[in-house]
């Protein structure tokens, strides 16, 4: 069954840097749509000039309807609440709000500030990062090569083994699927990941 998201900015800009992976059209098979804060698409829009792939995104949006729906709907009381609280910026709060507002099923949200001030105070959200999408997308099979799509990831917005280890364990649950250990052991080892291509690089030189 496809879900609903709300996503916040950090993650929009990582699927961005990711676009060369056709990571947009793969997250349909995921999504059934994406709602887009009004105030994480004010923190989009400032960098457009510098990364002009921003633009395919923008272009999408479609206010409250469609795929990228540009979400004007909030709950005011939950987006108020959680303006004065410590690691939860402006944009959060409204996804946050948003995503009670239109009943969605995750946040999308790559900054591990925010995920561990919302759980303390509601640890029901479901807070999904870029990784869980990858890990998801490989798992389903939606992607040619995932290990690829990690390590554009990790140029970008950098992290470690354990926060893979926990994207492919919480998708996997997600997704019903059973992954053995030595699946994930093999799949989210990142010095496994960059070591083969250390290695390829020495057999051509």
């Amino acid at each position: 069954m496809l879900r609903t998201a709300v996503i916040d900015n950090v993650t929009s800009v990582n699927l961005t840097k990711l676009k060369q992976h056709d990571i947009f059209n793969a997250i349909r098979f995921l999504f059934s749509q994406i709602h887009i804060p009004q105030e994480v698409r004010k923190e989009y829009e400032v960098q457009l000039a510098r990364e002009p792939d921003r633009a395919w995104v923008l272009e999408r949006l479609m206010p409250n309807r469609g795929f990228y729906s540009f979400c004007t709907r909030y709950d005011s009381a939950t987006f108020t609440l959680l303006r004065g609280v410590k690691d939860i910026h402006k944009g959060e709060a409204e996804a946050v709000a948003q995503k009670r507002s239109v009943e969605a099923h995750y946040i999308l949200s790559d900054d591990l500030r925010f995920q561990t001030a919302i759980k303390n105070i509601d640890s029901t959200i479901k807070v999904f990062t870029t990784l869980h999408i990858i890990a998801m997308l490989d798992m389903r099979q939606l992607v040619t090569n995932p290990k690829s799509i990690i390590k554009t990831l990790h140029s970008v917005h950098p992290f470690k083994s354990r926060h893979l280890r926990t994207a492919y364990t919480e998708s996997a649950k997600e997704l019903g699927i059973t992954l053995s250990k030595k699946v994930l052991n093999n799949k989210c080892s990142l010095t496994k990941l960059f070591s083969r291509e250390v290695s390829r690089l020495g057999d051509s030189a």
